[in-house]
């Protein structure tokens, strides 16, 4: 009874609210007449002022798909995707010295870098699938996170990260390898395998290496930090 309470409650703030109604749990729900965000109908398509900005179906692109020009920047799939027509080509979401966006909740499929970031730092990757790109996810620059992202079948590589931490990420079926970190930063919780060369590919900076899981890579684990704190290597603690 409480549950169908709170459906009811939830329908009738959405019809009468012109923004987002948040409920149960980790989701929400967007009025179909509010001005809550952005809506990207179509591509390329270049972001120029910080805030919201959501897919409202799947889009297709022969060239790029979307820059970031700006910081402070959500872009929601909201289930999504992306995809580069074609032969893989041009980069689903561009960033180069940008600052604090956070990408969530869908695909992007078929790009020669799936999300790419030159030289920021401070982004949020969450939930999102990687799939048939050269690379899926490309981040230089410092202090960012991949969390809960799935990247496989892809030309050279699921996820790169040079600073920062990877945790609760799937890559697997790549042709080269499944995560890069450069360090310093965490690789927590994931699983890699079936990786043509490396499952786990890590440089010397200070990494914490938890929790994860590697079998059928070419090479499970590949380099490592000269200031190792290597714990629960397919196990746990």
């Amino acid at each position: 009874m409480k549950k169908k309470l709170l459906l009811l409650a939830i329908v009738g703030a959405v019809l009468l609210s012109a923004g987002p109604v948040l409920a149960d749990g980790d989701f929400y729900v967007i009025a179909g007449g509010g001005a809550v965000g952005t809506k990207i109908t179509s591509l390329p398509y270049t972001i120029n002022n910080s805030g919201f900005y959501f897919l409202s179906g799947d889009l297709t692109t022969a060239g790029n798909g979307i820059t970031v020009a700006v910081d402070n920047v959500t872009i929601d799939f909201m289930g999504f995707s992306l995809a580069h027509t074609g032969a893989r080509g041009g980069t689903g979401i561009y960033m180069n010295g940008r600052t604090n966006v956070e990408i969530r909740n869908g695909t992007v499929r078929g790009f020669s870098d799936g999300i790419y970031e030159g030289t920021g730092y401070g982004h949020r990757i969450i939930n999102v699938r990687g799939t048939n790109n050269d690379m899926s996810i490309v981040f230089n620059g410092n202090s960012h996170l991949v969390k809960d992202c799935t990247c496989s079948n892809n030309a050279i590589s699921g996820i790169f990260v040079n600073s920062g931490t990877i945790t609760g990420s799937v890559a697997c079926n790549n042709s080269s390898y499944g995560i890069r970190l450069n360090g310093p930063g965490s690789v927590i919780g994931n699983i890699v395998n079936n990786n043509t060369s490396d499952g786990f590919n890590l440089g010397i900076g200070n990494i914490v290496v938890d929790r994860n899981s590697a079998d059928g890579n070419g090479t499970n684990y590949n380099g490592g930090p000269t200031n190792p704190l290597y714990w629960g290597i397919n196990a746990g603690r």
